[in-house]
């Protein structure tokens, strides 16, 4: 499921990067270029040398030599990564040592300027930001994260009306409307207001197409090599109750399934599906 709350990010940051990064990261940004490049974590040369120690003191540390016969430029960055993952799997304090063994006098950098050394990040949490802030916003990648900011005491309710009301203000067609709220049900399921959030949405007449759901999109592409009810099983599977529950009025909508095998697909009993019917009804 994360992977769903990444894809919704990776498609909105284009639009999302200069009202994030200046209002809420204080960066101000006059000009930027895309990293396209996927960061490797794999290291395929071994360390020479890596044991865990215990000295006459008690002190207990991973003890990591490099033995070089030249000046390797980039040394200290290699080192620097070899000391993140060791730190990273075994979690003990690092002490390193490279043993040069060349005839000329090393010259190679063996300390990180001030700028380049990790010491931590600083954390930015949307539930520290008032809800206020990011409704007032003109750009609806921005609007849609209210959702998951600091409600100030108002009834989640109430916010997620507010959030839908300005996705119709800012004058967005109706397909791109409809992204936007595909996406904002997405994310409620963050603060668990996936059922809040549906029902708002048809309480303002506004229209969510439950095939770009992304449970029943599951489904589908399992239904295209596995026969459509089977991949609508798996897709129900995975998705928690009030989701299921949602799907099941959207099956239910659709009219074209009975009542027994909406209540087989969805693993629930036959009379569940007929009240969740009566409902509709009224």
């Amino acid at each position: 499921m994360a992977n769903d709350y990444d894809k919704i990010l990776r498609e909105n940051i284009a639009s999302l990067l200069l009202p994030l990064t200046e209002k809420y990261l204080d960066i101000k940004i006059i000009s930027s270029r895309e990293l396209k490049d996927k960061l490797q974590t794999t290291i395929e040369k071994e360390p020479d040398f890596i044991r865990v120690v215990k000295t006459d003191t008690g002190e207990e540390f991973i003890l990591h030599i490099e033995f070089q016969t030249k000046d390797e430029e980039g040394m200290i960055y290699r080192m620097q990564e070899y000391f993140s993952l060791l730190r990273r799997k075994h979690g003990l304090f690092v002490k390193q040592f490279v043993v040069y063994l060349g005839v000329k006098a090393s010259e190679m950098q063996t300390r990180l300027a001030p700028g380049e050394v990790f010491t931590g990040f600083t954390l930015k949490s949307l539930r520290d930001y008032s809800c206020e802030s990011l409704l007032d916003s003109q750009v609806p990648e921005e609007i849609i994260l209210a959702i998951l900011s600091n409600f100030n005491k108002q009834n989640p309710s109430e916010v997620i009306r507010k959030i839908l009301g300005r996705l119709k203000e800012i004058g967005t067609d109706e397909i791109t409307l409809r992204k936007y709220i595909r996406q904002l049900s997405v994310l409620a399921r963050l603060r668990n207001l996936t059922k809040e959030t549906h029902k708002q949405i048809q309480s303002m007449g506004l229209t969510y197409n439950i095939t770009e759901d992304y449970l029943y999109q599951e489904g589908l592409a399992e239904g295209e090599q596995k026969g459509l009810e089977k991949g609508l099983e798996k897709g129900l599977e995975k998705g928690r109750e009030e989701e299921k529950r949602l799907l099941i009025m959207e099956m239910i909508k659709d009219g074209t399934l009975t009542v027994e095998k909406i209540a087989a697909l969805a693993k629930v009993s036959a009379e569940q599906v007929r009240q969740i019917k009566k409902e509709l009804k009224k």
